[in-house]
């Protein structure tokens, strides 16, 4: 039996390791998985500026009105960090897709990009840009132009499409004057395209690229469906060895902006609008990627076994605070044939679970609210669910039935684990 399901997961690997190989070599992804990553002050202390401002509890909102000061302080913070979220991604997302595609002028692409940006953007000259586009509502724009402006610059320096110094001329000063035609190029297609969209019914190509793609993406991705494929296929790489944001890069960009949505309904006191967001995962995956704390706890209550204790108590605390790498590779998880199927299962299980209750009522949507993925599972519902009661019940219910579905894998892989060392200890002491 053991050696079908090894032989199933080899086939398994054999199928889907070249796939995440290749999405891995795909530099946009990765560079947008790093964006992701580096930008993520900017969204988690935004969503703590927010939740200084609107928390509703006891009397909080009375002590603001009468601390005025501290609301102000708050917003302003927000409106600048969260509520601008996609100006961020443009100042260092085309940067590290450029480092990635080997270009040395990766630094010169910030400004080139951002000023690209800022052309097909609405504005009125020399007194105010408008920061709707700047915002999760620009997203997706802010992606296609990082990838078109440094792919552009690359072409027309690959083809010495450039400014081109006289012999002597130090090498360093040639390459920042190389980049010259291209940005000039770059940046009058842009302003002639700002222009042709500002007569027209759409008024910038921001509303279309928000129309045509940005919202029928989170219409798909952000379905039952698109999240559970989404989370199943990184949980599959997890399996195989490979880094979740191998998957999960594509979809965090649209999971952000549907938190934005519910951040700005919850401010403005009306229905929040997405099911899934940013903060869904928070109930959908116990203790980050995979629910790996899942796994992490059932070991260290059902196996009797040293192996599978020790590995189980090492990895609980970094487990609570997100970190399922100790029982990912230590138990290993990985490539391991018996705990394919829980891994596997429980994820797609979670998914369904955490989307129905909220579906039918019985938890409330999330706010919006970022709150960082290594805090604590519990704490999270408190301080990103619109009914942190609700979300606690649900989530405990789920870790229970989490732990239902591991326990007859954890006490297959036990009675292994007790033999080997029944079988150890009787040849130490012949």
């Amino acid at each position: 039996m053991t050696e079908t399901k090894t032989n199933y997961i080899d086939k398994i690997a054999d199928i889907l390791t070249p796939i995440a190989a290749k999405l891995q070599e795909m530099h946009l992804i990765s560079s947008l998985a790093e964006t992701m990553q580096a930008v993520l002050p900017v969204t988690i202390i935004g969503s703590f500026a927010c939740l200084v401002a609107f928390l509703d509890i006891g009397g909080y909102q009375a002590f603001l009105a009468e601390n005025p000061a501290i609301l102000t302080v708050a917003m302003n913070i927000q409106s600048l960090t969260l509520s601008i979220f996609g100006f961020y991604v443009l100042l260092l997302l085309p940067y590290l897709y450029a480092q990635k595609l080997g270009m040395k002028q990766s630094v010169a692409m910030i400004p080139m990009t951002v000023a690209a940006y800022l052309l097909i953007t609405p504005h009125e000259a020399y007194t105010n840009i408008p920061a709707e586009w700047l915002g999760h509502k620009g997203l997706v724009s802010v992606i296609l132009l990082s990838f078109l402006v440094v792919r552009v610059t690359k072409f027309l320096l690959d083809k010495r499409i450039c400014l081109r110094m006289p012999a002597g001329v130090p090498k360093f000063v040639e390459d920042g004057f190389a980049i010259l035609v291209p940005a000039a190029i770059v940046w009058v297609l842009c302003a002639i395209l700002q222009y042709v969209f500002a007569s027209t019914e759409f008024v910038t190509i921001h509303s279309v690229i928000y129309s045509i793609l940005q919202q029928p993406f989170q219409t798909i991705g952000l379905s039952l469906l698109g999240q559970t494929i989404t989370e199943t296929a990184a949980t599959l790489c997890m399996f195989l060895g490979l880094h979740a944001n191998t998957v999960i890069g594509v979809v965090e960009p649209l999971r952000y902006a549907a938190a934005a949505e519910n951040l700005a309904a919850w401010e403005a006191g009306l229905e929040l609008p997405n099911i899934i967001c940013y903060g869904f995962t928070n109930l959908s995956l116990i203790g980050a990627g995979g629910s790996c704390l899942s796994a992490t706890l059932a070991f260290l209550i059902f196996s009797k076994s040293k192996r599978y204790q020790s590995i189980s108590r090492v990895a609980v605390v970094p487990g609570i605070f997100g970190v399922g790498e100790p029982i990912l590779f230590g138990l290993p998880i990985m490539l391991n044939p018996t705990a394919f199927i829980p891994f596997i299962g429980i994820v797609i299980f979670n998914q369904i679970y955490a989307y129905t209750v909220i579906a039918i009522g019985l938890v409330g949507k999330f706010t919006g609210v970022t709150i960082p993925w290594t805090v604590p599972p519990f704490l999270n519902m408190i301080l990103s669910s619109s009914t942190p009661v609700q979300a606690c019940i649900a989530l405990a219910v789920e870790l229970v039935i989490n732990l239902a579905i591991w326990y007859p894998f954890v006490k297959i892989m036990d009675r292994e684990a007790l033999a080997e060392e029944a079988a150890a200890i009787e040849t130490a002491t012949n």
